[in-house]
């Protein structure tokens, strides 16, 4: 019998430097960077932001993972990812929707992003079972903050600076989103609210759910089991597109595309064919 681990490539979509849950017995989680990252802003960004997960998806896959987790709210590629490759594939957004609507009868979504980026909130709730139980999705900022968007400034970096300004006012959104839907839980709609996620349910009375977490042990758990959900929609044939698509970008200079976002998270950028990091757990 195998002693070799269980291996998770955890698509680093909001660049962590180590994954939010140690691993159990059996599992060993890899960050795997994207060499080709754009905010979601619109729909229309919302298109290259999946072919760079994508992007990481199939060479994570080629790797020789035994489970794929994507750790963003929005699940940019998840669908056509299960539609590429026979290893599970989990989402953020979609696993800790299901657990908040598994334990509480309504929840809401409290979210730092904009009101204008949520169109990826009504699709995770709409396409994912139990989204019907949130009851209401609320939004700290306004658009002025995308353009902060890596910047010191912005509400990511002073999220993990512990800032106590922000971390107040998400708790005072987090209650008044409890007291206006009547919900008996708070789900935070984004895995970069993880460093804010203890110090904001300290000031609340109502459970705080932090969804980089939940989707990671629910990948820990689809690694060991080998649990795959099938594509709605069919298995595709030509795989390896999305990968061939980035090389290209990267080739003709997509790290200097002009109208990209400042930030070393989710501007286009490229990074070392062979960059992984393993996790520190």
């Amino acid at each position: 019998m195998s002693t070799e681990p269980r291996r998770v490539a955890m698509i680093n979509s909001d660049g962590k430097s180590a994954p939010t849950v140690a691993d159990p017995p059996g599992v060993e989680t890899t960050l795997h960077d994207l060499r080709l990252r754009l905010l979601a802003r619109t729909p229309y960004e919302h298109l290259v932001t999946e072919l760079g997960t994508l992007d990481a998806v199939e060479r994570a896959v080629a790797a020789g993972c035994d489970a794929v987790y994507v750790d963003t709210f929005g699940d940019y590629a998840v669908d056509r990812a299960r539609a590429a490759t026979s290893v599970p594939v989990v989402g953020a957004g979609e696993e800790s929707i299901k657990f908040a609507a598994t334990l509480y009868a309504g929840f809401s979504v409290v979210t730092v992003w904009p009101r204008s980026m949520g169109y990826l909130y009504a699709d995770r709730l709409r396409s994912t079972p139990g989204g019907e139980r949130c009851r209401g999705v609320h939004h700290l900022s306004g658009d002025d903050e995308l353009d902060r968007v890596g910047r010191p400034d912005g509400v990511k970096s002073r999220m993990r600076r512990q800032e106590a300004d922000v971390l107040t006012a998400l708790a005072d959104l987090c209650r008044r989103a409890v007291a206006a839907d009547g919900s008996d839980a708070v789900l935070l709609g984004c895995t970069c609210m993880a460093p804010a996620a203890d110090a904001v349910a300290a000031q609340v009375d109502v459970p705080v759910l932090e969804p980089s977490a939940i989707g990671l042990t629910a990948a820990h758990a689809a690694a060991l089991s080998g649990t795959h959900t099938p594509p709605s929609t069919g298995v595709a044939r030509h795989t390896g597109l999305a990968t061939g698509l980035v090389d290209a970008c990267l080739a003709a200079g997509g790290a200097s595309s002009p109208g990209t976002d400042d930030c070393e998270v989710c501007i286009v950028h490229p990074v070392p064919t062979d960059h992984q990091q393993k996790g520190t757990t």
